[in-house]
């Protein structure tokens, strides 16, 4: 998820807090911390990831010399843009599965965590660019738009449609057998 941070953007923002660079250091790794506290408590299993992430986009801000008065109130505030793009991204995301869910085949209730949470684990073992293949394929567009939509995602891959629709067979059904062995 986060964005490596060069080492202009880094240095630039260790400055930001103190000139001399224990001082500096020490802030860094406190705001870090409060960042990373910030994320768990609002429910982020990720939430070293968000707060590296919102220290990246504070030192680019930094770099592009932004004035930003207080450095801690600024990144809070990077940081709840964060959290809702992570949260919107999930919501996204967990839509597409119930969807794939759907149109496999499967008549469960998308509510029903025995069925659910195998679900979710199964996802999250697959590789991030199938699980990323699998979401933009099922995602939720009308049916007029699907096919434009699944002809643009295979040639994005340099690939024919067909051959999109058989990785994502074969991808799906990974899937169905990791949640049968789960339950």
């Amino acid at each position: 998820m986060p964005n490596s941070l060069t080492s202009d953007s880094l240095s630039g923002l260790l400055k930001r807090f103190s000139s001399n660079e224990e001082e500096a250091a020490r802030a860094y790794t406190e705001l870090r911390e409060k960042l990373v506290r910030y994320f768990r408590i609002k429910g982020l299993s990720e939430a070293d990831d968000a707060a590296d992430l919102t220290l990246d986009r504070l030192a680019e801000k930094v770099r592009q010399a932004e004035e930003i008065a207080d450095l801690t109130k600024y990144a809070f505030g990077v940081a709840k843009n964060v959290f809702r793009e992570i949260l919107r991204a999930s919501r996204v995301e967990g839509r597409a599965v119930v969807k794939f869910y759907e149109k496999s085949g499967q008549t469960r209730r998308t509510n029903d965590t025995t069925y659910l949470e195998p679900l979710r684990r199964c996802f999250d073992g697959l590789y991030e660019d199938e699980q990323e293949l699998l979401t933009r394929y099922y995602e939720d567009l009308p049916a007029d738009q699907l096919y434009e939509h699944r002809q643009a995602l295979a040639k994005k891959q340099k690939v024919s449609l067909n051959v999109l629709r058989n990785r994502v067979s074969r991808i799906r059904k990974r899937l169905e057998d990791c949640v049968d062995k789960k339950k």
